[in-house]
């Protein structure tokens, strides 16, 4: 038995014991399979077992059984898959868990047998290797074709499996049973993953899995094929920690009419007595759907929701569906059940410290704008309903300028500007939030002077004795050193976000904007500040640029990273980040005029579309006219110091 242990000190798993690990690798393959996903998920007693030593899954589940620990969590991958199947069959009550990653509960198609034997011949006449290169292009997801490292790893497994054990494990494919009778009698948390890209288990044979075993989850890994564990080992490792989190439940959930496994029970009064976690999640997502489907009346809930309004049947039908009915159904009190009394709001001219002043604000803003419409155009999450959830939800606004209020006479003019809001949600409220809402297109719009609205921001501010205080340098460099070479990812929770923050660091910290042409798609949208809709290179690195050009000192900092499969294909990954400098340059802000030399901060928020390794959209919010406000502020200050 191969063991790889974690040299880390153990610790709890949120709360839940540490049982052992199993993990079964597939054809061809051993411990390299599973290296890169176990040093990701720090777990003391994992162990990596060969398929070796039988011909048949009944008797390789045996022989597997009898080394392994009385109980244990068990993993499967590909042919491995297969033989956890075969061993939650014979000793299910020995096994609390089971994940199944890129494999199949369907039969071998009788054709197979011959190009199995075929293959097997020629590893024993010397080509082993024509096993991974006659299939290489089946194996992994395109944007690793070209990975040689990736390629060397599975190749050099090939090598080291030798003849006489490919020969063991193609016939226990060949004849393996079909397991999809017996799935509807597994009865522990079980969890089902595919990378996106795969082709040699299809994906609808996971999803009949998931299906069919009460309570399994089922996930796409991202830019990743057949080889998850190898090509987004961070990714996956993410899932199968939150399944070695979820308490085992010692009954079969019953399912609903529509087939779908319901949870939270004592919240959801359609939920009664199933389990809370045993569940597969499908969170819906904004793009492809209408507001109806977003915040339905029949829907059962899909998502752990402890804590939460029994209306609300995922995290994002509760982003979609509170912020409608405060923001467009103008019941503005919801507010009272969805923020804490003691929350903080932090906006981009501004904070707000309690509850009642959310409200308080809100109705100041509806009265400008009594025809206002917000749109969901997404929302990207991570969390749970145990720990809370951070959620980022774009909303393209619309309306008009038809009452007095904060803005002054009626223009009677439209408007349409974007907003993104960052919300941290536990148990139903909101106890802190960001918002960066694009005020300077709607001033435009409207047809205003952004100047006289900035200096009587600041002159409130300045009156209240708020002073914009320069503090030299902001440390994006230390002295004469340069920039940071690499990007601090420890934010990232896998790839895509460890990429994007590698990204940002080299185009903002390093000022290195050709990278702006290696990671984006040549036909790259842009959707930025001022409703810009850009395209391609050149227009979004003169953007970035520009925006560098107005304040050239300018430190980045990323403070929070989210990301979320997309059913458009790829992935969305939300940024919420800070800019610090000095307003020394000319760039895109033409609104700062010449060069002032005045402190400024810019709080940002971004939505990024990742495909096939390339970003494809980019979503961008930032205020120019808190800018100008900063901006005046600080004259405001100097013309204070002249007179003293």
């Amino acid at each position: 038995m191969n063991t790889h242990i974690d040299p880390h000190q153990e610790r709890e798993h949120r709360g839940t014991p540490r049982v052992p690990l199993l993990l079964l690798p597939g054809t061809a393959c051993d411990e390299r399979l599973f290296g890169p996903l176990l040093d990701a998920l720090d777990w003391p007693d994992a162990m990596v077992v060969p398929l070796a030593g039988a011909r048949s899954t009944p008797q390789m589940a045996q022989r597997l059984l009898a080394q392994a620990p009385d109980r244990f969590a068990l993993l499967g991958f590909s042919l491995g898959g297969i033989v956890a199947l075969e061993m939650i069959a014979q000793a299910p009550q020995r096994i609390e868990r089971l994940a199944l990653v890129d494999t199949t509960a369907r039969p071998d198609p009788r054709e197979n047998a011959k190009l199995r034997r075929a293959a097997v011949r020629k590893a024993e006449a010397g080509d082993i290797d024509s096993f991974v290169l006659d299939s290489w292009p089946t194996l992994v997801a395109p944007v690793h074709a070209a990975d040689e490292r990736l390629r060397r790893t599975i190749l050099a497994m090939a090598r080291d499996c030798g003849p006489q054990r490919l020969a063991e494990q193609a016939e226990i494919a060949i004849h393996r049973s079909d397991s999809r009778p017996r799935l509807d009698a597994i009865a522990v948390p079980t969890f089902v993953v595919a990378g996106a890209e795969e082709q040699v288990c299809p994906l609808d044979a996971h999803r009949e899995m998931a299906d069919a075993i009460p309570g399994a989850r089922f996930f796409t890994i991202p830019q990743a094929g057949h080889f998850a564990p190898l090509e987004n080992p961070a990714e996956l490792a993410r899932h199968v920690r939150d399944w070695l989190a979820w308490e085992p439940q010692p009954t079969k959930p019953p399912s609903t009419a529509q087939g779908d496994t319901m949870s939270d029970p004592t919240s959801n009064p359609k939920t009664k007595g199933a389990s809370p976690v045993a569940l597969e999640e499908s969170v819906l997502q904004v793009e492809r759907r209408d507001y109806p489907d977003l915040a339905p009346t029949n829907r059962p809930r899909s998502q752990a929701m402890e804590g939460f309004d029994d209306i609300y049947t995922d995290i994002v039908d509760y982003i979609i569906r509170c912020t409608h009915k405060i923001w467009d159904e103008r019941d503005i009190g919801l507010i009272y059940t969805h923020y804490t009394h003691n929350c903080v709001l932090y906006g981009t001219t501004g904070t707000i410290y309690n509850r009642e002043d959310v409200v308080r604000d809100t109705i100041q803003r509806l009265v400008s704008f009594p025809e206002r419409r917000g749109m969901g155009t997404q929302v990207i999450w991570n969390g749970n309903d145990q720990d809370g959830f951070y959620t980022s939800h774009l909303v393209t606004g619309s309306g008009r300028h038809t009452q007095y209020g904060h803005l002054g006479q009626p223009t009677g003019r439209p408007f349409v500007s974007r907003t993104i809001a960052d919300c941290m949600v536990h148990r139903n409220k909101i106890y802190r939030e960001w918002v960066v809402a694009d005020t300077m297109a709607i001033i435009q719009q409207l047809g205003l002077d952004p100047h006289h609205f900035a200096m009587r921001t600041a002159k409130a501010k300045f009156d209240a004795g708020l002073l914009s205080l320069d503090i030299g340098e902001n440390r994006r460099f230390l002295g004469q050193t340069p920039p940071a070479e690499g990007a601090d990812t420890s934010l990232a929770h896998n790839d895509v976000e460890a990429q994007t923050i590698e990204m940002l660091h080299e185009v903002f910290t390093k000022r290195m904007f050709g990278r702006i042409a290696r990671d984006y798609a040549p036909n790259a949208q842009y959707h930025g500040p001022l409703m810009k809709e850009l395209y391609g290179h050149a227009a979004i690195i003169h953007q970035h640029l520009g925006l560098i050009g107005s304040l050239p000192d300018a430190s980045f900092e990323i403070q929070h990273v989210a990301s979320n499969p997309c059913e458009e294909g790829g992935t969305k990954v939300a940024v919420r980040w800070i800019m610090e400098g000095h307003h020394l340059g000319y760039g895109i802000l033409a609104t700062l005029g010449d060069p002032t030399g005045k402190r400024v901060q810019v709080m940002g928020m971004s939505h990024y579309h990742w495909k096939d390794g390339k970003i494809v959209d980019e979503w961008n919010v930032y205020d120019e006219l808190s800018l100008l406000t900063q901006v005046k502020l600080g004259q405001l200050a100097d013309e204070a110091n002249a007179g003293a």
